[in-house]
């Protein structure tokens, strides 16, 4: 059994007739010779969420600044409507799908991310404990799984991009992607770069090509490749038969990193 993790975010997260469309194309993936795990983010949702509270988001390097009244309503959105969402579109469509967060098995061990700027409860994931995922596909299952983590007697705000690179790495994941509403990473005239290599990105990061929440998703991208993945794909969404033909290799309408 071939081992994929997917993490999806953007508009691809509220989009529902692209979701719909994307757990179709899980479903036949697992129907096949695939064991897939879905990390998935929630950013829009977040930040609908959040506007009830009469707090703006505010990010800092493309991470989100968590105070104990956002990680309520962060938690409550990520493993709760929208863990909930992906997991019956997946059932609508075949799938025995189960939805997880970091905290169940802990999952994911966090600690409190420390830097320059207090991000509240932001954390770094310090250890990955991947059994509950092994167990779920060994029963059949699809775990959906929300970046929530645990540590310290308290919840943590994980980047999910950060989460799935983790989990890939800890599962040693024979493919890994990240699915978003970009369609790779772009260069200055907004085209995608089909391949990059990590000194590439760090020059792109330089000159300010790369920005924005993308900075995360490909630094984290190459320390998972540092630690055993043998390539990430970035793309975008298309329809479910150009997905499958990315993932079974037959073409690239992304950026791979390697």
């Amino acid at each position: 059994m071939k081992k994929v993790v997917v993490k999806i975010g953007g508009s691809l997260a509220i989009d529902e007739a692209k979701l719909l469309d994307f757990t179709r194309a899980i479903a036949m993936l697992t129907a096949q010779d695939f064991q897939v795990a879905v990390v998935h983010g929630g950013g829009k949702d977040i930040n609908e969420n959040i506007a009830l509270l009469s707090e703006e988001p505010r990010f800092i390097e493309g991470l989100r600044v968590t105070t104990p009244g956002i990680m309520k309503m962060v938690e409550m959105t990520l493993s709760g409507h929208v863990n909930k969402k992906l997991v019956r579109m997946l059932e609508n469509n075949g799938a025995s799908a189960i939805g997880i967060s970091g905290v169940d098995g802990k999952l994911f061990e966090a600690k409190k991310r420390e830097g320059k700027v207090d991000l509240g409860q932001v954390g770094n994931i310090e250890k990955v404990n991947p059994k509950i995922v092994t167990d779920l596909w060994n029963a059949g299952w699809t775990p959906v799984v929300s970046p929530i983590s645990i540590g310290e007697g308290v919840a943590w705000n994980i980047n999910a991009d950060t989460a799935a690179s983790e989990l890939a790495v800890a599962l040693k994941a024979d493919k890994f992607l990240l699915v978003s509403d970009v369609p790779g990473v772009l260069d200055k005239e907004k085209n995608v770069i089909s391949n990059l290599s990590e000194e590439k990105v760090e020059e792109l990061i330089a000159d300010g090509t790369i920005s924005g929440g993308m900075i995360p998703k490909v630094k984290e991208s190459f320390r998972a490749i540092q630690r055993g993945l043998g390539e990430i794909h970035i793309l975008g969404w298309k329809d479910a038969e150009t997905f499958a033909k990315q993932i079974h290799g037959e073409l690239n309408y992304g950026t791979i990193l390697a």
